[in-house]
């Protein structure tokens, strides 16, 4: 079990990294601006998480080899980024696609590590921080990128996002504390949880899915 929770981690890091570092070419950032929005999508929403439940130290002290993958990943795209730069600007909605989807599945991934992080320090009966947990998980690192690129965060505009993390979390607390009644293990309550995102997620991106505004 501890294998695969450490595979979804690494999941949403690299996910989330790419979607970072994707989002800084557009942004035209450099490659230390690439690397940095790499990491802050990849690890901000924990860093946050963290900070206001004062759970400590910081997960991302102590995996610093998470860091290295951040930075390996985003050197990666940057990379092809630059070397394939003609064909990349001539393309740019369908990496926005593709981007959208690494986005989608780090949201997944984080929003159900985050509830299992809230657990694992202590409050598997509380709903409340478990969930909160894996929603701040889940978006915080995406709202960083989005401030520090001057974008308006996704999460209060982009198709069904923060409703998607939501679930996906709720899903998974709920099936974990009541997965042994119905037979499901901890293993397939996490690919559901995910699972739940992550398909929330791409449904309202091909059907343009929104929730409502004041003012259209």
């Amino acid at each position: 079990m501890e294998i695969f929770s450490a595979f979804i981690e690494i999941l949403g890091v690299i996910a989330f990294s790419i979607s970072g570092a994707m989002i800084a070419i557009r942004r035209k950032t450099d490659l230390f601006g690439v690397i940095l929005l790499a990491i802050i999508t990849a690890h901000g929403g924990g860093l946050t998480r963290d900070v206001i439940f004062s759970f400590s130290p910081p997960a991302i002290f102590g995996l610093k080899w998470y860091i290295l993958i951040c930075v390996i990943v985003a050197i990666i795209v940057f990379l092809f980024a630059r070397k394939f730069s003609h064909t990349y600007l001539e393309n740019e909605l369908r990496i926005e696609h593709i981007n959208d989807i690494f986005d989608a599945l780090g949201l997944g991934a984080f929003a159900v590590v985050g509830v299992k992080v809230a657990i694992e320090q202590g409050h598997p009966e509380d709903a409340l921080i478990c969930i909160t947990c894996g929603l701040l998980t889940g978006i915080c690192g995406g709202m960083l990128r989005d401030v520090l690129t001057n974008n308006t965060p996704f999460v209060l505009v982009k198709r069904i996002y923060a409703v998607a993390a939501l679930l996906g979390a709720s899903v998974y607390y709920v099936l974990y504390i009541y997965g042994s009644i119905i037979h499901i293990n901890e293993t397939f309550a996490i690919i559901i949880g995910i699972a739940v995102t992550f398909i929330l997620r791409i449904l309202a991106m091909t059907f343009k899915w929104n929730m409502p505004v004041a003012i259209k």
